[in-house]
């Protein structure tokens, strides 16, 4: 890569990062309402309403910013990623770090056909650590307002990170699509809930 695509991919970056921080939320919330109004309403409500006498809406709302901190720090790097690889670039995306040894010459990820396989399903692993914060501060407090959509978006990220493992120790890079794009569904689904119920709880809806 030369300096000019390392400039146009950090760019590219710095604004999918922009609006990443925003639309996750926006698309989780926009489910979250429909799940309430088309669900059982009065009963939400009175779980609210309930959160609500003990002020604990602004818990709902540290957790917004909770969630979105975890967010921001693992998408943050993939700034500095697009200096480094291309989109395209396959299994090389899979290194968190790149080493160097005494004489210069990068240390990556084996690839061979065993070995790589290993080491992407640990890669897999540790992107769910990555993530695992948000979804369990998000479960603990949806599931009092919300305990069947919890319950349903627990499955659906489980079965997520499922596929994600299979798919990238199996097929490599880009084999983890449909499992990340489940997990974070799911994820955003839970975060649109703790929205709704902050809102709500400072009257704004």
């Amino acid at each position: 890569m030369d300096d000019l695509e390392r400039d146009k991919g950090e760019k590219k970056s710095r604004i999918f990062l922009s609006v990443m921080m925003i639309a996750q939320l926006l698309i989780g919330f926009g489910v979250a309402v429909a799940v309430y109004k088309l669900g059982s309403t009065e009963k939400y409500d009175r779980k609210i309403a309930a959160v609500k006498g003990e002020d604990m809406q602004w818990a709902y709302l540290a957790a917004v910013v909770f969630t979105r901190l975890v967010a921001w720090v693992n998408l943050y790097p993939m700034v500095y990623k697009a200096r480094l690889m291309q989109f395209d670039s396959g299994n090389l995306r899979a290194n968190m770090y790149i080493y160097k040894t005494p004489a210069g010459q990068p240390v990556l990820l084996d690839e061979g056909p065993e070995v790589g396989k290993y080491n992407r399903a640990n890669r897999s692993l540790t992107h769910f650590t990555e993530w695992a914060a948000a979804m369990c501060v998000a479960f603990l407090m949806v599931a009092y307002c919300f305990p069947v959509p919890a319950f349903v978006l627990t499955i659906v990220y489980a079965l997520g990170r499922v596929l994600h493992q299979i798919g990238y120790a199996a097929k490599g890079y880009g084999g983890h699509a449909k499992g990340f794009m489940l997990n974070s569904i799911a994820n955003s689904t839970m975060e649109g809930f703790l929205l709704l119920v902050a809102l709500k709880g400072f009257d704004i809806m």
